[in-house]
């Protein structure tokens, strides 16, 4: 079963950097759109006819409007292609409510690390952080730093005092990350590799997993959906008692489809948490990009799209 989708109104379009375009999405009525909290995204149907995800870089503080920046991606199917060249002002794009597989918690102060384009989901976390007054540290880094995206709120002071923005991680690391405080927390958002090299580092410097807090935009390479020498298993729907087999090649979700049971489904890949079930039984084989390493091994959840399992039988409360 798809995400449920609603009308919005693309107002206005603006390049953002090079390769980039941000779009301000309003209701057709004019009344405010779904709250959203700080690193919430949402499924937009391109067109294409594609239903790709985005991470809303507005103000959560102010739902009259939506703000999303599109990379155009070299290898686009036709999904950032078809927004960059199909959409103009006035036109209806279908999107998602707001979802949240990357909550900013609670700590003494968090350090956002952002990579690129992995900057958006950081934007709404500064505005929220400085709203409130609470302490954190913004790093940027952009290979062409000159043509990042934001670079004018950038210069302008609007990812607070210290903020820096960098070409290389490697020649420039936040200085903040020697320093591993248990109370802090790190957000960040990025490349796969710029990501793998950043929590790297950080393990080194004696952060703990559960203190690092990451979104992928792909899923990992070491997390593909199907790995060769996959195993069939059983899955029991906990309220039915029906027990289903999933096969060698296929996903939960695919196999619970297969027999008419419904499943929110959106990316597909493990990384937007549309489709994360709660787990009563059994031990999974987590292959999604949502759950950290601590959420993982709580083993209280699992994405029905990717995932599967090491015991024999999984139980979900469906």
């Amino acid at each position: 079963m798809s995400i449920a989708m609603f009308p919005t109104i693309a107002c206005e379009i603006a390049p953002e950097g090079t390769d980039c375009l941000r779009l301000t999405l309003v209701a057709p009525d004019g009344k405010p759109l779904p709250a959203f909290s700080p690193g919430a995204h949402i499924d937009v149907l391109t067109p294409a006819g594609l239903t790709r995800q985005y991470s809303l870089c507005g103000s959560p503080h102010d739902t009259a409007w939506y703000e999303i920046c599109v990379k155009r991606e070299s290898t686009s199917r036709g999904g950032s292609r078809s927004l960059h060249e199909g959409v103009k002002p006035g036109a209806v794009l279908m999107i998602s409510a707001p979802r949240n597989a990357f909550p900013l918690p609670e700590a003494s102060r968090h350090i956002l690390i952002a990579g690129g384009i992995g900057i958006t989901p950081l934007i709404p976390m500064v505005r929220d952080l400085s709203a409130r007054g609470r302490s954190f540290a913004f790093h940027y880094y952009a290979s062409r730093p000159a043509e990042a995206p934001f670079l004018t709120e950038f210069r302008a002071g609007a990812f607070g005092p210290g903020a820096s923005l960098r070409a290389s991680f490697a020649d420039h690391p936040p200085a903040g990350l020697e320093s591993a405080d248990p109370a802090d927390a790190i957000m960040l958002c990025g490349p796969t590799g710029f990501m793998a090299a950043v929590r790297t580092r950080a393990l080194f410097h004696g952060w703990r997993a559960e203190q690092i807090h990451c979104e992928h935009f792909q899923p990992p390479v070491d997390l593909p959906a199907h790995q060769g020498g996959d195993e069939a298993f059983a899955v029991r729907l906990a309220r039915s008692g029906r027990v289903l087999e999933v096969g060698a090649d296929e996903s939960i979700a695919e196999a619970l489809l297969a027999q008419g049971v419904s499943v929110d489904l959106s990316c597909e890949q493990g990384m937007c948490g549309a489709c994360l079930m709660p787990l009563l039984d059994g031990e999974a084989d987590h292959r999604d990009s949502v759950q950290g390493d601590g959420e993982k091994a709580r083993n209280v959840q699992i994405a029905l799209c990717c995932s599967r399992a090491k015991s024999a039988c999984l139980v979900l409360d469906l």
